[in-house]
C-alpha cells in the first residue's frame, strides 16, 4: 500500500514538474518575442534624425540646424532606403561648378550638366545593387579601383560620375540643414517636349506620395 502511495506521489511530482517546465518555456518564448519586437521598434526609431526645436526672435519655429559630415552621410543613405531627396544649395564652389555630385546628360542638348541633388526617383537605375553602387561612388569616388568599368556602365544611363567623392570635398565643412516635406504629385513637372509645367494636384489626398527633402547650404 505504501509503495502504491509513493508511486502516486512520484507520478504527481513528475506531472507538476512537466507542467512547470512547459509554463516556463512558454513564458521565455513570449519574453523573447516581446524583446525582439522592442529591438526592431528601436531600430526603426534609429532610422530617423530628430531636430531640436529652435525659434527665432519672433517665436517662429525653425526646422534647421548646423551640421557636418557626420550628419550628412546618414541622410544621404536615406535617399537609398527611403523616399528622400537631398539637395545641396549654393554649393557650386565647394562641389565644383562643372562637377556637382554627378553629371547628367541633357535630353535636348546632349551635354552633361552638373547635378547638385540626389533623388533616386529621377534616375533609371536598375535594382538595389546599382543604386547602392551609384551612391557609393558619389560619396567616396574611386576607392575600389574599378571606376573605369563602373563609369561606362552609368554612362549608358546618361550619368557621368566624378572620380573624387563627396566625402573628400566636404568633410571639413559645415552646413545649414533644412528639413521639409511635400507631395510628389503636387510638385510642378516640366514636360521635355512641350516645356509646359504640369501638376498632379488632382490626385486624391489618400493616393499622394509624401516626399521628404533635406537641403544643405554651406556656411
Amino acid at each position: 500500500m505504501e509503495n502504491a502511495t509513493d508511486a502516486l506521489h512520484m507520478a504527481a511530482a513528475v506531472l507538476i514538474f512537466v507542467l512547470a517546465l512547459s509554463i516556463s518555456i512558454n513564458a521565455f518564448g513570449q519574453a523573447r518575442q516581446t524583446s525582439q519586437i522592442l529591438v526592431e521598434y528601436n531600430d526603426r526609431e534609429m532610422e530617423y534624425t530628430y531636430v531640436e526645436e529652435n525659434t527665432d526672435s519672433s517665436g517662429n519655429v525653425l526646422t534647421e540646424r548646423i551640421v557636418g559630415i557626420e550628419s550628412i552621410m546618414p541622410s544621404i543613405y536615406k535617399a537609398y532606403r527611403e523616399n528622400y531627396k537631398i539637395v545641396f544649395k549654393n554649393a557650386e564652389t565647394l562641389l565644383g561648378d562643372n562637377d556637382g555630385l554627378y553629371k547628367k546628360r541633357n535630353s535636348k542638348s546632349g551635354e552633361y550638366e552638373p547635378v547638385f541633388q540626389i533623388d533616386l526617383e529621377n534616375e533609371s537605375l536598375a535594382g538595389e545593387e546599382q543604386k547602392a553602387e551609384f551612391l557609393s561612388i558619389i560619396l567616396y569616388g574611386d576607392r575600389k579601383g574599378n571606376f573605369y568599368n563602373i563609369s561606362n556602365e552609368f554612362k549608358n544611363l546618361g550619368i557621368s560620375l566624378n572620380n573624387e567623392g563627396l566625402y573628400d570635398k566636404i568633410y571639413k565643412s559645415k552646413f545649414k540643414e533644412n528639413i521639409g516635406v511635400y507631395y510628389q504629385e503636387e510638385a510642378g513637372v516640366v514636360d521635355d517636349d512641350s516645356d509646359i509645367e504640369t501638376s498632379g494636384s488632382d490626385v486624391p489626398e489618400a493616393n499622394k506620395t509624401e516626399k521628404r527633402v533635406i537641403t544643405y547650404t554651406p556656411i
